[in-house]
């Protein structure tokens, strides 16, 4: 079966990603492109806990590891995590889990805001299990939906710092641009004068 192609999700509130998901292979690749080819941004591993086997009412959808290729920080791995989410509702697994191993120490504070942000259940202390009880998928969708808008407000809100950022400084050019001309010694204005009627 070829990696099925799941809802486009955003970055940053306004880049389009392309999650892929193929559960044989228990993969959810994220890409720039909608291309299952070519380069991803983050690759999440996971594979199908079948509970039902076992007398569970529902398979749980288990996070092995999450590779991130692109730069840190930028949203990629929340939006690989939203797409296996919304992944794991579509499927109704009963839950989503993993753990948090001395192996992550040197990013693990940054793993439990990750994980915190995105609804799971953390260990009382630094390491253990993870979980997202998928019981209340409408809840759950709700609070990926709101934490696209707050990543849509902070994008929009950074633009228009960049932009009044930019006012500022073409304000400041054209000052200086008007305090030069008034500055400007006479025979140049009567030259200027006598070059524009010239040219007329």
């Amino acid at each position: 079966m070829p990696a099925l192609a799941l809802e486009k999700e955003t970055v940053g509130g306004n880049s389009i990603v392309f999650p892929f998901c193929d559960e044989n292979s228990g993969e959810l690749s994220l890409r720039t492109k909608p291309s299952v080819v070519g380069d991803g941004e983050c690759l999440i591993l996971f594979k199908v806990l079948d509970h039902k086997k076992v007398g569970g009412d529902k398979d749980e959808l288990y996070i092995q590891d999450i590779y991130s290729f692109g730069p840190v920080n930028e949203g990629y791995g929340s939006a690989a995590m939203r797409a296996l989410i919304r992944y794991s509702i579509s499927k109704e697994y009963g839950s989503i889990g993993g753990i948090l191993s001395p192996d992550d120490q040197d990013h693990i504070s940054r793993l439990h805001h990750f994980y915190k942000k995105h609804g799971f259940q953390l260990p009382e202390g630094l390491y253990g299990s993870i979980s997202l009880d998928l019981s209340n998928p409408a809840y759950i969708l709700s609070q990926l939906d709101n934490q696209l808008l707050v990543e849509e407000n902070l994008f929009i809100k950074d633009q228009i710092a960049s932009l009044n950022s930019e006012y500022k400084r073409l304000e400041q050019e054209l000052e200086r641009l008007v305090l030069e001309k008034e500055n400007e010694p006479t025979i140049i204005k009567y030259l200027s004068r006598i070059f524009r009627k010239n040219k007329t």
